[in-house]
């Protein structure tokens, strides 16, 4: 087996490739990685989610790690890290032209994109109008690696 370095663009291409990557974030000294659904564009990942550990997390420490990955066989695999700077997108005001393009943007990558971003984990914790947002990771840096045989 054969591992080598990506390049920049190759590593891009990857992200823009993938639909669901682990966000790493931390909140009081602790680690936290999630799984999320999001798109990349233009050196964004942009994605949507409730309010709740990892966005506490992020506005505290916006300071974050994004990885990818996809394994096809043990000796056939690729994987790339982001380093970069969450941002929130709001609804109104500077940020209101960006919420409505990664809004767009997750539209058109895949049907309920929405879903996993307003879902909680139990059924009582639902509330009429949950309190979501869309978020954005500006990446400052990338790398990634691949094995092939």
């Amino acid at each position: 087996m054969i591992i080598s370095e990506m390049n920049a663009q190759e590593c891009r291409t990857h992200l823009a490739a993938s639909r669901v990557g682990h966000l790493a974030c931390v909140r009081n000294g602790m680690p936290y990685v999630v799984p999320i659904s999001f798109v990349y564009e233009n050196s964004h990942i942009y994605s949507f989610s409730l309010i709740g550990r990892k966005v506490w997390a992020m506005r505290g420490h916006p300071q974050v790690c994004f990885e990818v990955d996809e394994i096809r066989s043990p000796r056939s695999r690729w994987s790339v890290i982001a380093f970069g700077r969450y941002e929130e997108l709001s609804e109104a005001g500077l940020r209101q032209n960006e919420r409505d393009h990664a809004w767009s943007l997750l539209q058109k990558a895949r049907p309920n994109w929405w879903e996993p971003g307003g879902e909680t984990p139990h059924s009582e914790d639902k509330v009429a109008s949950p309190p979501h947002l869309f978020f954005r990771i500006n990446i400052e840096k990338i790398s990634g690696r691949r094995a092939l045989v």
